[in-house]
C-alpha cells in the first residue's frame, strides 16, 4: 500500500522549510523588539473551551473542529486557533493577576476541517500575539503595526490594511437587531446565512456568496456609542501618525464571537486570494468570560502557509543563500576514524565561530569515485579528501567541486 499524507495536510521540506524557518525566526525577532515573550500551549484542549470562547454559532465550532473523546470519555478538540488556549493559560497560571499587562506570542499547528485550497490546509501553522491588560487604542495600533512589520520582514510590503469597529456590549445589540430586521425580509439568502440570521447576524456582512447582493445594508458606524466612536477615531489617528495606510471596511466582522471594538485584516496584492494574511482584533470580555479577572486584550494571528505563498510571489526564495556544504571523503578505508573525527571537529568549530557551513561525510564502504559523485549530488562546494600518502605527512587534499581544481592543505591549519 502506498501511503500519502491525509487530505488537507502537507509535508514541508526543502526551500519551503527554509522559508517557514525564516518567517518564524523573523517573527521572534520582531516580537521581542516589541516586548512580547513566547508561550507554548498544547495542541489539544477541552472542547468546551473553544465552544465557549469562539462561539457556538461560528463555522469553526459548527463545522470545522476536530473533536474526539479520550479513553475516559473526556471530549477534547485539536486547537482551531490560538487565542482561546492563551487565555486559558493566562487564567490557569494567574497571569491575569501577576502580569496584568502581559504581552505574549506563539507559533504552531492549528486544525480545521475545511475545504483545502491554495494556502489553506486542515493542519496549518499560525504565528500570533496577544496583548493583555491595555484598553488603550494605542494597544490596537501597536498590534496592527506589529503585524505589518512582520510581513514586511519577509518582503511583503504591498499590503492593504482593513479596519473596522464592532462596537461593544452597549451598542452592538442595537445593530444586531437592525441587521436581523433588514435580512429577515431579504430573499435568496444562502443556507449558511439563513442559519446565521438568528445566531450570528453580523456574519451575513462578509458572506462570500451573498456579499454584493444587497444595497443600503445597515452600517455599524451609525450605531456606535460615543465611547466606541472615540476609541475608533483614536486608533485611526495613531495609525496615521506612523504612516500606516488603512481602509475602513464596514463589512469586516471576523468569524469569531469574542471580538469587540477594533478588528482588522491585512491582505496582500501579492496573491490572487482574498484571504487575509494576518487578522485579529480586540476581545475585552473573553478573559472574564472564561473565569479570569476583567482584563482587556488585543491580538492577531497570521497564517504561515498563506504568508509563504505571498512571500514566494515577491521573490523571497530567490534571495536565499544556502549554507556552504563541505564533504569529507576518504581514499583509504583505514582513514575513516581520522576523517570522522575531523568532520566532527569541523562542525564544532563552525558552531563556535558562527561559520555558516554544513558538513557531510565521511561515508564508509564506498569508492572515492562514488563519494565524489555524492558530493556533486548534494552540491558541495568543496571536498576534503583523506588520502594515505598526504595524511601521513599531516595533509589532506581539497577539491573545488565547481572548477575541479585541487590543492594540498595542512590538517592542523584547517
Amino acid at each position: 500500500m502506498n501511503y500519502r499524507a491525509p487530505r488537507g495536510t502537507h509535508d514541508i521540506f526543502g526551500i519551503n522549510a527554509l522559508g517557514m524557518s525564516l518567517l518564524e525566526q523573523k517573527s521572534k525577532e520582531i516580537f521581542k523588539k516589541y516586548g512580547f515573550e513566547e508561550i507554548r500551549t498544547p495542541i489539544f484542549e477541552d472542547a468546551s473551551l473553544f465552544m465557549r470562547s469562539v462561539g457556538q454559532a461560528t463555522d469553526i465550532v459548527e463545522k470545522e473542529m476536530y473533536v474526539f473523546e479520550d479513553r475516559k470519555g473526556r471530549k477534547l478538540a485539536l486547537r482551531p486557533e490560538g487565542t482561546a488556549s492563551l487565555v486559558r493559560a493566562c487564567i490557569e497560571h494567574r497571569m491575569d493577576i501577576s502580569n496584568p499587562a502581559g504581552k505574549f506570542f506563539y507559533s504552531g499547528e492549528m486544525f480545521r476541517y475545511e475545504r483545502p485550497q491554495a494556502g489553506r490546509y486542515r493542519q496549518f501553522h499560525q504565528i500570533g500575539a496577544e496583548y493583555y491588560g491595555n484598553s488603550s487604542p494605542a494597544a490596537d495600533a501597536e498590534v496592527i503595526v506589529l503585524a505589518q512589520d512582520l510581513l514586511a520582514a519577509v518582503g511583503i510590503d504591498k499590503i492593504n490594511v482593513h479596519i473596522n469597529s464592532l462596537g461593544c456590549e452597549k451598542c452592538r445589540p442595537f445593530f444586531r437587531k437592525t441587521l436581523i430586521k433588514y435580512f429577515s425580509s431579504a430573499q435568496g439568502l444562502c443556507d449558511d446565512c439563513e442559519r446565521r440570521l438568528k445566531n450570528n447576524p453580523l456574519r451575513l456582512l462578509d458572506c462570500k456568496i451573498d456579499a454584493g447582493k444587497f444595497i443600503e445594508v445597515p452600517q455599524m458606524a451609525d450605531y456606535l456609542c460615543e465611547g466606541c466612536k472615540d476609541n475608533f477615531n483614536s486608533v485611526k489617528s495613531l495609525l496615521k501618525s506612523v504612516d500606516c495606510v488603512y481602509t475602513v471596511d464596514e463589512k469586516l466582522v471576523r468569524g469569531l464571537d469574542y471580538y469587540t471594538r477594533t478588528v482588522f485584516e491585512i491582505r496582500s496584492d501579492s496573491t490572487s486570494s482574498q484571504d487575509a494574511l494576518a487578522a485579529g482584533g480586540r476581545y475585552d470580555n473573553l478573559v472574564k468570560e472564561l473565569g479570569g479577572h476583567d482584563t482587556p486584550a488585543m491580538g492577531f494571528a497570521l497564517g504561515s502557509e498563506r504568508v509563504m505563498l505571498a512571500a514566494q510571489s515577491v521573490g523571497l526564495f530567490n534571495n536565499f543563500k544556502d549554507t556552504e556544504k563541505i564533504f569529507i571523503a576518504i581514499a583509504d578505508q583505514e582513514l575513516f576514524n581520522g576523517a570522522f573525527a575531523f568532520a566532527v571537529k569541523t562542525v564544532r568549530n563552525g558552531l563556535s565561530f558562527n561559520k555558516d557551513i554544513s558538513v557531510f561525510g565521511p561515508i564508509n564502504g564506498k569508492s572515492l569515485t562514488n563519494q565524489l559523485k555524492y558530493a556533486d549530488k548534494i552540491q558541495a562546494s568543496k571536498t576534503i579528501v583523506f588520502a594515505k600518502t598526504e595524511f601521513e605527512n599531516g595533509k589532506v587534499l581539497i577539491k573545488n567541486m565547481k572548477d575541479k581544481t585541487q590543492i594540498e592543505a595542512v590538517i592542523n591549519e584547517l
